[in-house]
């Protein structure tokens, strides 16, 4: 998976190229927690699960990552790898990930908060057998 960071003017944001869907996902996560830490851990010894749904995968992702944005900032649980798998529902599409983790430590260089995941220039996408997304965060 290939994470690259984005200029823009008012937010942070990146884009993710991936193999597969999940792993697209993954990258979005890394993503992230790299614009919120400097050295975001990249294993932990806690678990956590989660179950999202949405109608689509666009809506699916800025879920996820506000999701991994409630944990981190609310939770105190900094994520550093994660297995997830995405289906087709009849509403939609949903997630099932277990993410493992560590709490929040001084160490991993905490650079700022993020206030959301947003819908703006946010794009998913599947060209040439490859993944893509691009990703803009509130900061």
């Amino acid at each position: 998976m290939v994470v690259t960071p984005l200029d823009h003017t008012a937010d942070v944001g990146f884009q993710v190229e991936a193999q597969s869907l999940e792993d697209l996902f993954l990258g979005a996560m890394r993503g992230l927690l790299e614009v919120m830490f400097a050295r975001p851990p990249i294993e932990g010894s806690r678990r956590k699960r989660l179950r999202l749904e949405a109608p689509d995968l666009e809506t699916l992702l800025v879920r996820f990552l506000n999701e991994l944005i409630y944990l981190v900032q609310t939770k105190g649980f900094v994520p550093g790898r994660g297995r997830l798998r995405i289906e087709r529902t009849g509403e939609g599409v949903a997630l099932s990930a277990t993410l493992w983790g560590e709490g929040f430590r001084e160490e991993f260089g905490f650079l700022g908060e993020v206030k959301s995941a947003t819908f703006h220039g946010l794009a998913v996408r599947q060209e040439d057998g490859r993944w893509r997304a691009r990703v803009i965060l509130d900061v």
